[in-house]
């Protein structure tokens, strides 16, 4: 019997001349603390490899991993999946402990710079640095000014919270600092997010490897928010402010809020009010008391800061001067990324802390400064040219890859803005193991590494986000160029404990049946979620009955009810003249273009695709409030959505997984989101459409003057899926006092009209911020469209000369309340107003 051949894992793995690599040493053997890991892929095998791959994808897509992408032609484009490389880049303790210390320097480094730099600015008068950089650089916030003195938050702890430094080893085996990131770094999430992944697909693997935790970064993270948030007798408040969903990283800001326990929050959903900011919530104005920031600092407060900006909150710096809010990390710490500062930090490190700077600069010049300038232009060559500035639209460049014109030019800009430029020695970063079909090859990488304060000073999560070029060539690795990601994994010299967020036995926890409070953008985008989810699965209801009865359509009398189905869909997408024109003689022979248009076509408003776009656009805003099986619905409804279809079976195929689908959102929806505020919205915003879907129809239908016959009372009981009910009851006798009655007022029909009315006089009650004794414009309209409808019954509108014509004019008229009822909830709790202020004397 023949052996399989051992997989080739390693056998196509070529190292580079002069480059440090991860899996060799010098000596071309593979580096001990690999030698598990290679032993363990070889023994899975390329098959299984393979199957692990397949599952890392999916559960990152289940998952919603993504990194949206802003240089993007399309809409389609713009949300990138994340990619996660199999192999983990691993360090052992020792090497680990260089890199803890260096970076936890580098905090104490980065805290004392900024509180120089906004008080007494001691680098100035000392000279360690050229005036210029920091007067001439629009990431100095002259708003923040005396800031750090004035503050007693900010003079009795750490001003710098947090930060990430990005890494690279050189050849020599060295690490070297490339960069910092500190005012809203990113990478966390993904990091954290990349462990899970792993831990998953390798169980026994990460077992065995013995790594250490990265929970007790994020453990250790939130014990320090909540001391700094400097609130005693209560829970602090505390939100994460994020730009919004089309932000690159908003899939980090969703996952972080839900896992550290925290709001996420947008800048609409903040006011400020007599210095102090609050959070626009259904339930009132909630005080926060800290605020967990992913917004720059420009961006921050459009009163101060950037005026155009929609981001933030006005009058949010006088707040923190004035210490009635934190924030994580100050406003202004946008300084410290500074680029023209990375030559100078071996001389402040000594110059702050009296100590020489552990982890070294890469080589990095200043062009500002005249010898740096020269120095530089002697051998260009050898040098990465980028701006000061991280907002400047120049993207760095080599001379490598410069030639002719485009040299001359980039020689020019140098020459007459050298302030605006740096020049970093392009150190040929360590190649690391790239899993590929045919076993390993080398890739170049950079180390995201995270440090955030704790009670005894920084700590350094053991761990961090390494991301991976695809191309040798490369010198520019970022995510936004499409570098892939890796685990980085730090092994242990003793087993470790399980470390998660659970609350240790010492602190304790008020029980508590409430939850925090749900901003109003946050309730709009559940009431329209639902309305969307209801909109689409009526609609999509609709048209797969008009494609059955195509496919089924075989005399006059079915070709009379086909036709009448056909409106019905032009009516509900809203998509006129369609079925409904003058010339729909053409598209009744062949309606195949105009449904395979309604039902894929996003662009067209009202279409089914469009309905569904907008049902996950409002999803993606409320991320953070959807459990995982809703976020996995809703990730196969995106994906359905871009869907080619070129037959009639193809489009009921379509439907009825569409169909699927959204009852499956509405099931989870209803059977496992618990009974707070939010949950009334999406309920009252599914039942009030439910309610809009019924009239609508049948108004079209009474108004072709085609109720009246069997088929379209049939084409009725299915689209409202009561059709085996109304059976069983009349022992298959059908006329329109029968069929009227199931769908509007029997309230044993879950989709009938008296069923939807019931839950809203129910679900009103529970809407937060009630007073018994006062009458809301809500209760005002809920009640009289429930007395309204209460008014009529089945036999009055039978007992009328022109019944139809009567329910007609009532359904309008409930159409109406159903309208005002809506703009109610919408007027008192979404669109929050602002108190308005009159400046001046009041005379002109």
């Amino acid at each position: 019997m023949m052996t399989q051949e051992p997989f080739p894992l390693i056998g196509n793995y070529k190292t580079i001349p002069g480059v440090y690599d991860e899996l060799y040493d010098a000596e071309g053997q593979i580096r001990n603390k690999y030698k598990f890991l290679v032993k363990s892929f070889q023994e899975l095998g390329p098959a299984e490899l393979l199957n692990r791959r397949r599952d890392t994808d999916r559960i990152l897509r289940e998952n919603g991993v993504t990194y949206n992408l802003y240089q993007s032609d399309s809409p389609e484009a713009k949300e990138r999946p994340w990619d996660l490389d199999l192999f983990p880049l691993v360090m052992e303790s020792e090497e680990w402990r260089i890199l803890e210390r260096g970076l936890n320097q580098r905090a104490d480094l980065l805290d004392a710079l900024v509180r120089d730099v906004y008080s007494k600015r001691r680098l100035l008068h000392e000279k360690k640095i050229p005036p210029e950089i920091l007067f001439n650089e629009t990431s100095f916030l002259r708003a923040c000014d005396g800031m750090y003195d004035s503050n007693h938050f900010l003079t009795k702890n750490p001003a710098l919270l947090f930060f990430v430094c990005d890494i690279i080893r050189a050849a020599d085996g060295n690490f070297y600092v490339l960069n910092d990131r500190v005012q809203a770094p990113s990478g966390s999430g993904y990091s954290l997010e990349n462990r899970i992944v792993l831990s998953r697909i390798f169980p026994s693997m990460y077992r065995d490897a013995m790594v250490h935790r990265v929970a007790v970064y994020f453990r250790s993270l939130r014990k320090s928010l909540t001391q700094l948030a400097g609130v005693s007798g209560r829970e602090p408040v505390i939100v994460l402010l994020t730009p919004g969903p089309s932000n690159e990283t908003y899939f980090e800001h969703a996952y972080l809020a839900g896992y550290l326990g925290y709001t996420l929050v947008q800048g609409e959903d903040l006011t400020v009010r007599k210095n102090k900011v609050y959070m626009k919530t259904v339930e009132g104005l909630q005080q926060i008391d800290l605020i967990l920031r992913r917004v720059d600092d420009d961006f921050m407060d459009p009163l101060e800061l950037r005026g155009d900006s929609l981001l933030g909150v006005p009058g949010l710096l006088e707040s923190v001067r004035s210490g009635h809010v934190k924030i994580a990390n100050p406003i202004g710490t946008g300084f410290l990324e500074n680029r023209a500062l990375l030559p100078f930090y071996s001389d402040l490190c000594r110059f702050y802390l009296g100590e020489d700077l552990i982890l070294p600069m890469a080589p990095t010049y200043w062009m500002g400064t005249l010898h740096h300038f020269q120095l530089v232009l002697q051998n260009p060559e050898k040098y990465v040219f980028k701006t000061v500035s991280r907002t400047d639209e120049e993207k760095p460049v080599t001379f490598i890859e410069l030639s002719g014109a485009r040299k001359d030019s980039f020689l020019q800009k140098l020459k007459s803005s050298p302030n605006r430029f740096i020049a970093q020695e392009m150190i040929a970063s360590a190649t690391v193991p790239v899993l590929g079909e045919n076993g390993f090859r080398p890739g170049r990488a950079i180390m995201r590494t995270f440090v955030s304060s704790s009670g005894s000073g920084y700590q350094t999560m053991a761990g961090g986000l390494v991301r991976v070029s695809p191309s040798l060539d490369d010198f520019f690795i970022t995510s936004q160029r499409g570098a892939w990601s890796k685990d980085l994994w730090v092994l242990a010299t003793e087993t470790q404990k399980e470390e998660s967020l659970l609350v240790p036995k010492s602190d304790q926890v008020l029980i508590s049946r409430k939850s925090a409070g749900v901003p109003s953008r946050v309730a709009d985008n559940l009431f329209w979620l639902a309305r969307y989810l209801e909109r689409s699965e009526n609609q999509t209801r609709v048209i797969r009955e008009a494609t059955y009865k195509i496919l089924q359509v075989e005399d006059g009398y079915e070709r009379e009810s086909l036709e009448n189905s056909l409106k019905l869909v032009t009516h509900v997408t809203n998509s006129y003249p369609g079925f409904i024109g003058d010339d729909a003689g053409e598209l009744f022979l062949n309606p195949f273009p105009e449904l395979q248009r309604l039902t894929t076509n996003r662009q067209i408003v009202g279409s089914l695709a469009f309905h569904l776009k907008s049902l996950v656009t409002a999803s993606k805003s409320v991320r953070d409030r959807l459990s995982e099986d809703m976020k996995k619905i809703l990730l196969h409804l995106e994906d359905q959505s871009i869907h080619e279809i070129e037959s009639y079976d193809q489009i009921i195929d379509y439907l009825q997984k569409i169909i699927v689908n959204l009852s499956s959102l509405t099931g989870l929806s209803f059977e496992n989101m618990s009974r707070e505020a939010g949950w009334y919205f999406l309920n009252l915003g599914r039942r009030i459409e439910r309610s809009i879907n019924m009239i609508l129809m049948l108004q079209g239908m009474i108004r072709w003057d085609k109720f009246r016959d069997k088929s379209s009372f049939e084409t009725f009981l299915r689209i409202n899926d009561i059709r085996l009910t109304y059976n069983r009851r009349y022992s298959g006798k059908i006329d329109q006092e029968s069929v009227l009655d199931i769908l509007l007022f029997d309230t044993t029909n879950p989709r009938s009209f008296a069923y939807q009315l019931e839950q809203i006089n129910s679900d009103i009650k529970f809407l937060p911020g009630k007073d018994e004794k006062v009458v809301y414009s809500e209760d005002r309209a809920a009640l009289q469209l429930y007395t309204h409808f209460k008014m009529k019954d089945i036999s009055i509108f039978f007992a009328s000369e022109n019944p139809l014509e009567s329910v007609s004019i009532w359904l309008e008229e409930l159409h109406t309340f159903l309208k005002q009822l809506s703009e109610a909830l919408s007027g008192r709790y979404f669109n929050y107003t602002e108190e308005q202020t009159r400046i001046g004397d009041g005379n002109g």
